[in-house]
């Protein structure tokens, strides 16, 4: 059985860590702005409601003013 890794939360660019650069990241896919991919649709779901959306952009920007 494979070990899936874990995900950190918020980490759309999976780049190893959480920042404002995966919020900007985010910003930009909602926006459609074209080239625009996520690496880890899965971080990004910080609502767990299976559609990204404003509200997880939201959580996002939250989680990240508490770091």
């Amino acid at each position: 059985m494979a070990i899936e890794p874990e995900t950190l939360m918020g980490d759309v660019n999976a780049d190893g860590e959480f920042n404002a650069a995966d919020v900007a990241h985010l910003q930009k896919w909602l926006l459609a702005v074209p080239d625009t991919e996520l690496k880890n649709r899965k971080a990004a779901d910080c609502n767990s409601g299976s559609k990204l959306n404003a509200v997880d952009l939201t959580l996002m920007k939250q989680l990240l003013l508490k770091q």
